[in-house]
């Protein structure tokens, strides 16, 4: 039986209905950067924070399909800082609370966790600088990953400097920047630097997957080539 990767996370990791296209969660095209000895199930749902995911019942519904030697990606922040009772999170406590939850019960039937931090945000200052904007919550889970033992990617420093490299105009591609009648979804364009684009969600898997290749993560195993050239 192939090994299974789910994915828990947001509507930037998630699959965007078929009428949102060209919308795209990064989870939703990562199968392609793997081989078929790694199924990716991808539980991502829009709007998620960690409180509203453990509370909606979307995390049992993953440990019920857990098998010992899966792994699961654990990828939340941008909804946590949301200030309505349902999602909102602190920092230093129920944010880190929610992931060492989910830590330690997928350690519980053998599966290997690995936590994410949130991909950045298209916010550019007027010196074409990227801005932060995810406040103490990425700082929050590297601390925890360290103190749980448990890996984590660092999505968000990695797309930083992407976006920083590619610069304010050219990663618009990557975001749902669209021009009025550009799509017929979209009759009146949008603008919207927080979610993907199809390119941008295959961008974004691309350095994902380099970066497992690079940390040496036993994930890298099940990389396609094609996927670090």
């Amino acid at each position: 039986m192939p090994t299974r990767l789910f994915l828990a996370g947001d509507s930037t990791m998630a699959e965007a209905e078929d009428f949102k296209y060209p919308q795209m969660g990064w989870g939703q095209t990562l199968q392609q950067y793997f081989t078929e000895n790694l199924i990716v199930e991808n539980h991502a749902s829009s709007g998620r924070s960690t409180k509203s995911f453990i509370d909606e019942g979307r995390w049992d519904a993953i440990e019920r399909e857990f098998q010992s030697g899966d792994f699961v990606l654990i990828q939340f922040g941008h909804n946590d800082q949301k200030p309505d009772e349902e999602r909102a999170t602190k920092p230093y406590t129920s944010y880190q609370d929610n992931l060492r939850f989910f830590v330690q019960r997928a350690r519980s039937y053998q599966v290997t966790p690995l936590l994410l931090t949130s991909i950045a945000r298209r916010h550019f200052d007027d010196t074409g600088k990227l801005k932060e904007t995810h406040g103490d919550y990425p700082k929050a889970m590297r601390e925890l990953a360290i103190a749980e033992q448990t890996d984590c990617l660092d999505m968000l420093l990695r797309t930083r400097e992407a976006l920083q490299q590619v610069g304010d105009e050219s990663s618009k591609q990557w975001f749902m920047r669209l021009a009025p009648g550009e799509y017929d979804a979209y009759p009146s364009g949008e603008q919207d630097d927080t979610h993907l684009h199809e390119r941008g969600a295959h961008q974004h898997c691309q350095l994902f997957v380099q970066e497992l290749v690079r940390l040496q993560h036993p994930l890298a195993a099940f990389v396609q080539q094609h996927a670090i050239n």
